[in-house]
């Protein structure tokens, strides 16, 4: 069972995304398949979408799921 020590509950960013629509779209395709993930950008709770165009929208998911959530975020784009 994981414990907070070995680093398997950190949260990881695993892409950075142009736009929320994209990142909500790579999420749902996590959703899909079981893997929790977090969307995180800097527009100011939607106010000034702009704000993302210097950070872009962060796709984050748990580390233990990193690798395959990357694996399937590349399938997609295929």
């Amino acid at each position: 069972m994981p414990t907070e020590r070995d680093g398997t509950n950190d949260i990881v960013v695993i892409r950075t995304f142009p736009d929320a629509i994209s990142a909500h779209i790579a999420q749902a395709a996590l959703d899909a398949n079981d893997i929790r993930s977090i969307i995180v950008g800097d527009d100011a709770g939607g106010a000034y979408p702009a704000l993302t165009f210097s950070n872009g929208v962060r796709l984050a998911v748990q580390h233990s799921d990193a690798m395959k959530a990357l694996r399937l975020l590349d399938q997609e784009e295929s």
